[in-house]
């Protein structure tokens, strides 16, 4: 069973504010996580639960970052949509929503180019979690 990490593994991007929400990344030797770190107001143990994040596997989170650093719209695994609101919505595509989870992550502009930084710079890299 894999273990259930808590708020602090999680990572954000390096531009964020301490205070800021955030994208938030974790990955260890078996997945990636995405979580909303404004949901840690929900939490009531250090872990995150698990129902709250979006898991894909590292050659899934992979395509993501490729397609982001690209600059093309991600079309695989993760599904980014821009709501009437402003807000982006982040939920798993059909191909792997069985395994990748039904959360659906809600960021504003800010956030969510915070997080295509991150991406762009690499710190979301496998090995910088190691």
């Amino acid at each position: 069973m894999l273990s259930t990490p808590t708020v602090g593994q999680f990572r954000k991007a390096s531009s964020s504010s301490p205070q800021q929400a955030c994208v938030m990344v974790y990955r260890d030797d078996q997945r990636t996580l995405i979580w909303d770190d404004k949901l840690a107001a929900t939490v009531d143990t250090p872990h995150v639960p698990p129902g709250q994040c979006l898991s894909f596997d590292h050659e899934q989170f992979e395509v993501i970052q490729e397609a982001i650093r690209a600059g093309e719209p991600v079309s695989r695994f993760l599904v980014i949509n821009r709501r009437f609101d402003g807000l982006y919505e982040f939920s798993a595509d059909a191909e792997c929503s069985a395994s990748a989870g039904d959360a659906r992550l809600y960021f504003d502009h800010r956030e969510f180019m915070a997080f295509v930084d991150a991406v762009e710079q690499h710190e979301f890299a496998q090995s910088v979690f190691v």
